[in-house]
């Protein structure tokens, strides 16, 4: 089971950093068609990177 959390991708232009778009889940499962669809939208956008990162998100305790 994976720890709860926030998986995102942005992407921005590395000329001046410039945010793009920007996009989240809450759920594992869907990060890899997050990432597909990032990767298919900047493919042929050499001035684009694309940053993933992951938050931890609290969760109370029961």
């Amino acid at each position: 089971m994976a720890a709860p959390a926030l998986y995102g991708v942005t992407a921005r232009r590395t000329a001046d950093g410039q945010l793009l778009a920007c996009e989240s889940t809450s759920d594992p499962k869907d990060f890899p068609e997050l990432l597909q669809r990032f990767t298919a939208r900047y493919a042929d956008r050499p001035d684009v990177l694309l940053d993933l990162d992951t938050t931890p998100v609290d969760m109370p305790v029961l």
